[in-house]
């Protein structure tokens, strides 16, 4: 449940400047980082597995609008939408529903990305680093985000959240990087485990945790012992994705498509589904109509194997410009989820700057969502490439 906090100016005084600005820059930022990217030294590195982190991480931008920004999941009471009874509002509606179904899985991606590169066992101090260093970043960005607005007047000063800013994994404040560097701290022991596995061993586990996990209404154990933010389902999906990098599965033509079908499809299935059941919502003008999204279970982890699987298998290439911007962004993208989902910043930036609810029946409202999810990336990504220069040089 989130904090209710206090905003002591309009943000409606600020939406259209601030939203102007940052979409001026954006050709800017976007220009600056393609051209810096390509020059700079990176070592030799999987592109495709690269080039969806970004996408990924674009994903989780996509769905942070749709549930955050127009359904404001998280909050007490999710709210309706309020689409028209029309065919502009129709069809926002169903592509608004088909993006949250589609973009619900980003964050599984990263940890079967994780285990797909952690499958063969690390030291404990490496993952030691690696979680050491995600977590100062961490600090730093809900430590700098609650000072700003503290300074600014946006927001109330508080000891006690001073003190959570501080404790951003024991507070949960992002469910993600908690998870993800516990996960980190335990791949060592985990992967050791996984390595030792013969193929059906491993097949075994796979049956076991697809059980856990599995959850549909009153069926299944994934409400007793998983769930889509818990540490057995993130554990859970580590374990996928160091079966796909351990046993790949065989490759055949166009097999890449095949998964992007598969993919597609669910997602388009449940999309029908839910515009089906509320089909009569549209002539009442006093009904809401709601986002749906998926317990992150069984369907959603079919869906997140499938995605992974169109940049994991294969022999298709990403295009080298496209590699090399990829490859650019890695090292910053953890920071885009940081930035723009801080508990303190989500209100002010989907309510106050983004507005998604003005554009429900317009038929902008596709275009204004790409622009956002763009925009957003390309301005998180350059606040973390400064503050990693900056640093750079402080050590210099």
């Amino acid at each position: 449940m989130e904090r209710s906090f206090t905003f002591h100016f309009s943000l409606s005084t600020f939406h259209s400047s601030l939203f102007t600005f940052h979409f001026s820059l954006f050709i800017f930022h976007f220009s600056f980082f393609t051209f810096h990217f390509q020059r700079e030294n990176m070592k030799a590195r999987n592109a495709r597995i690269d080039t969806l982190r970004v996408v990924a991480m674009l994903m989780i931008i996509c769905g942070h609008f749709i549930y955050h920004g127009m359904r404001h999941v998280g909050l007490q009471e999710s709210t309706g939408v309020p689409f028209a009874d029309n065919a502009v509002g129709r069809m926002n509606f169903v592509m608004a529903q088909f993006l949250g179904y589609a973009c619900n899985i980003a964050t599984n991606i990263y940890f079967m990305i994780t285990g797909y590169f952690l499958v063969k066992p690390r030291t404990l101090s490496y993952a030691v680093s690696k979680s050491w260093k995600l977590w100062r970043t961490i600090v730093f960005y809900t430590l700098s985000v609650y000072a700003v607005l503290c300074a600014t007047g946006a927001l109330d000063f508080s000891v006690s959240q001073l003190i959570e800013q501080l404790m951003p994994i024991h507070s949960r404040k992002y469910w993600f990087m908690s998870n993800y560097i516990v996960v980190l701290l335990l791949s060592p022991f985990v992967s050791k485990a996984l390595d030792a596995l013969a193929k059906k061993e491993y097949q075994g586990l796979l049956l076991v945790l697809l059980l856990l996990n599995f959850a549909e209404g009153s069926w299944g154990y994934g409400g007793i012992f998983s769930g889509g933010m818990s540490l057995v389902f993130c554990l859970s999906l580590f374990t996928l994705g160091g079966y796909l990098k351990k046993f790949p599965l065989p490759a055949f033509r166009f097999d890449h498509v095949v998964y992007l079908v598969g993919y597609l499809s669910i997602c388009l299935f449940f999309t029908l589904n839910s515009y089906v059941g509320q089909l009569g919502a549209f002539g009442d003008a006093d009904t809401l109509l709601n986002i749906r999204a998926l317990a992150n279970n069984s369907v959603p982890l079919l869906s997140s194997v499938c995605f992974f699987l169109v940049f994991a298998s294969g022999r298709w290439s990403v295009p080298n410009s496209v590699s090399r911007l990829a490859v650019g962004c890695s090292p910053y993208i953890m920071a885009v989820y940081l930035i723009h989902d801080n508990v303190y910043l989500r209100p002010l930036l989907w309510d106050g700057v983004v507005r998604p609810l003005n554009y429900v029946n317009s038929c902008w409202f596709l275009p204004y969502c790409v622009a956002v999810v763009v925009a957003v990336f390309v301005f998180c990504l350059s606040v973390e490439y400064v503050r990693q220069k900056v640093v750079s040089i402080i050590k210099k």
